[in-house]
């Protein structure tokens, strides 16, 4: 779990200048080994430096990669060198503009979300890092006592910033988070709401659904490293999913366990706008296991017709599996 960060206020112009002038040598072409060297002097001399170098490589990822074009032309009179010493503030000033446009709108938004296939990190105003996977969408509400966010939908990995003063709450449909300082996952595919707790406590509390003709106290339930807590229904239930793979998805992998294959298509179905469809409920009913790439819905296709001797037609917004499992013939 990550060390308390120091706050992004404490961060003076003069320091977000410098991270971001670090960031942008950092991606130019003429980038050297002493380069990393000064900068491992520069992150080890004050932890705000480094708080403040995250900061702008985050922002840097978020906005892409600046083209040449927008950055501002320099002109040049021949016969007379420019002096440097008022060059370096103004591309240091450059830098700051370009790469934090593309980090206010996610910090200042109270929405942020993702598009099918697309992930993204965003570091909120406390120093809580939120990771969104594919087709999410939190809502963040921050008060003087409480620091909230609302899942919608999909899936989030929260890497909480420590504040007991401050809890730090999740609410999920009837489901509510609260953590201390943690790492845990949400994620949310209608009434299904899944916890993971990777690493710290969390205590997750469940309402009674609206109109229930019996309203209960909320059931509160805390989870312990590993655990995995699924509310589908009026039961939650305990588990220890593979934490490797649960969060597999942060290194742009979907890993698969003795999986039926109608879940598995399910999964490889929520990173490509392109859908794998089963022909059969026999199909659906196989058993499979593999690591793959999110979005690669075609070599996944490919891999279980061959597997399982299935036909495959590939279409622009579909790949069709079609025919009866056979055992694979080496």
């Amino acid at each position: 779990m990550s060390a308390t960060r120091p706050a992004s206020a404490s961060l003076s112009p003069e320091i977000r200048a410098e991270a971001a002038a670090w960031v942008a040598r950092l991606h130019g072409s003429g980038r050297k080994s002493s380069l990393e060297t000064a900068l491992k002097t520069w992150l080890a001399a004050s932890p705000l430096h480094a708080r403040a170098f995250e900061l702008a490589t985050e922002a840097w990822e978020l906005g892409g990669a600046v083209p040449a074009a927008a950055l501002p032309r320099i002109g040049s009179v021949r016969g007379h060198r420019p002096r440097v010493g008022w060059l370096r503030p103004l591309l240091a000033s450059a830098a700051v503009i370009l790469i934090s446009s593309g980090a206010i709108f996610y910090l200042r938004d109270p929405a942020i979300s993702t598009a099918t296939g697309e992930q993204r990190s965003v570091t909120l105003e406390d120093g809580t890092r939120v990771t969104l996977n594919t087709d999410t969408q939190v809502r963040i509400h921050y008060t003087k006592a409480q620091r909230g966010v609302r899942l919608e939908a999909g899936e989030a990995f929260f890497d909480v910033a420590k504040n007991p003063q401050r809890p730090f709450v999740v609410s999920a449909g009837r489901e509510s988070v609260v953590a201390l300082g943690t790492e845990f996952m949400v994620r949310r595919d209608d009434d299904e709401v899944d916890v993971t707790l990777v690493e710290g406590r969390v205590s997750v509390s469940t309402t009674t659904a609206a109109g229930s003709a019996a309203p209960a106290p909320p059931m509160s339930h805390v989870l312990a490293p590993g655990e995995r807590l699924r509310a589908a229904g009026s039961t939650p239930t305990l588990d220890r999913p593979s934490i490797e793979a649960a969060t597999a998805w942060r290194r742009g992998e979907v890993v698969l366990d003795h999986l039926r294959l109608g879940d598995a298509v399910e999964e490889m179905n929520r990173y490509s706008p392109v859908k794998i469809v089963l022909s059969s409920a026999e199909s659906a009913d196989v058993r499979v296991s593999g690591i793959f790439r999110i979005g690669d819905s075609a070599r996944f296709a490919r891999a279980i017709a061959s597997t399982y001797q299935l036909d495959i037609q590939e279409e622009p917004k579909r790949i069709l599996l079609t025919g009866a499992p056979r055992a694979h013939q080496p």
